[in-house]
């Protein structure tokens, strides 16, 4: 039970991170929609902001502690699950602002609310993604994705997403100009307070962990919230007895959403793969790492891998109808495990103290992004430890189009970009350099789908 609070507590920032994340890519795409400086949105459409990130807020923690369960009760794994991050951040700062650019110019424009669908188009992409995860997770067809795949590519698109959420926390505490993959800096935020605080939390929480104090994430977050509310940078609501919406779900408008899904599938199903190649190896990195830990391996195999990748996709499938964004294993499960939690009791634990925070989510939503911003660049560093793996590879057929996908992940703020550059680079590198055994099927088929996907795209937005 106490490995079952352990990890809860190292992962409860995301119940702050993940609805601030999503809120912002929704507040970006208002922006597209109505020709508002981003700036003005929260001013001028306060009451929907609110309501569109308590919807995150519900369906963050509903979509943590029932995946949580499921990998408890049918894997039987001390494993956690939660709203991917990376994913999150995918999906805020390029699916749902590219369907949005897209609904723009629809015909349909002047009928729909274009906001709100593009967030449900997004988490049909999420949808899909887990179904593309739960058959691939089966025997054979696992292997030939997991071979398909460079070892370069893999180790260039985590390192990739690391520096993509470390950018959106910048943004968030102000540092750099939100939604701007190139790094510019935003000189007025010296002048104010939010960017000082939004360092102080990033002190914290580098602190604490230094002293590995259980929850330090959180505990940094909730001392910059208090810091916000007494300085008067945070609005605490006149009642915190909202009534929990799930106006980000997929279920309020079933018909017209998968009606424009599939009229716009050339970009839906790309992105959807990206998120699929992401969440896959992702699934297998952090299920096989946290059962190495725990115990959990025989014979060279991770014990009821199989029920664990089901448990994963299966999650993913659920989150959209929630109102989330797909949900992984966290490696703060890592956190329980060492507390001596090695059976799905611990998991168990963690997914009903979810379930119960949902109760909080009215007083989760006053926190600041300034607050999360300096908690979101430590956390893409943890995904840095694997530059130690890509300077060992010393052929530049691997690692250019490796580093190419470091580039691209966070400098055109998309995944999906700088996964197909990388396969794309990949694919002509070793054709030009009479490589042609080293070229899979699988990854000559990623890189087709990206080309396509990058030719509709250039069309639809520059044609």
């Amino acid at each position: 039970i106490m490995a079952g609070l352990t990890t809860f507590l190292a992962m409860a920032y995301i119940l702050f991170v993940n609805p601030s994340i999503l809120t912002s890519g929704f507040e970006y795409s208002m922006s597209l929609a109505t020709g508002m400086p981003l700036s003005d949105i929260s001013q001028q459409y306060p009451a929907l902001i609110q309501q569109v990130k308590l919807s995150f807020t519900v369906a963050t923690a509903l979509a943590a502690g029932v995946a949580t369960l499921i990998m408890s009760l049918y894997a039987r794994l001390p494993f956690a699950l939660a709203p991917g991050m990376g994913e999150n951040a995918f999906i805020a700062f390029t699916v749902i602002p590219a369907f949005t650019k897209i609904l723009k110019i629809s015909p349909l424009s002047s009928s729909i609310d274009i906001p709100m669908f593009s967030i449900y188009l997004a988490l049909i992409s999420v949808l899909f993604n887990g179904i593309l995860f739960m058959i691939f997770s089966i025997g054979k067809i696992r292997e030939f994705i997991i071979n398909s795949v460079p070892e370069s590519i893999k180790i260039g698109i985590a390192i990739g997403i690391g520096l993509f959420i470390s950018t959106i926390g910048l943004s968030d505490i102000g540092l750099i100009m939100p939604g701007n993959g190139l790094v510019t800096i935003n000189w007025q935020s010296f002048l104010t307070l939010p960017l000082y605080i939004g360092f102080l939390t990033l002190i914290i929480a580098t602190i604490l962990n230094k002293y590995k104090v259980s929850g330090s994430y959180l505990i940094a977050i909730v001392i910059a919230t208090i810091i916000g509310i007494a300085l008067n940078l945070v609005s605490i609501p006149s009642t915190f007895s909202l009534i929990p919406t799930f106006s980000t779900s997929i279920l309020n408008n079933i018909p017209m959403s998968f009606y424009l899904y599939f009229t716009l599938f050339g970009i839906g199903f790309p992105i959807a793969f990206s998120l699929f190649l992401v969440d896959f190896f992702d699934g297998i990195g952090t299920i096989t790492g946290l059962a190495d830990k725990a115990g959990l391996i025989k014979n060279g195999k991770v014990i009821n891998i199989n029920k664990a990748l089901i448990s994963d996709s299966l999650a993913s499938i659920i989150a959209p109808f929630f109102g989330t964004s797909t949900t992984v294993v966290y490696i703060e499960s890592a956190a329980g495990i060492e507390s001596g939690g090695k059976t799905g009791l611990t998991s168990f634990v963690t997914g009903i103290l979810f379930l119960i925070s949902m109760v909080l989510a009215p007083l989760f939503i006053i926190v600041p992004s300034f607050a999360t911003g300096g908690v979101l660049v430590i956390v893409g560093l943890s995904f840095m430890t694997l530059f130690g793996k890509l300077i060992q590879i010393t052929d530049p057929l691997e690692y250019i189009p490796a580093y190419l996908t470091i580039l691209g992940i966070p400098l055109t703020f998309s995944i999906t970009a700088g996964i197909g550059l990388g396969a794309i680079t990949y694919v002509l590198l070793k054709i030009f350099a009479g490589k042609f055994s080293d070229i899979r099927p699988g990854i000559i088929l990623i890189a087709i789908l990206f080309a396509l996907y990058f030719g509709l795209t250039t069309y639809l937005e520059a044609g």
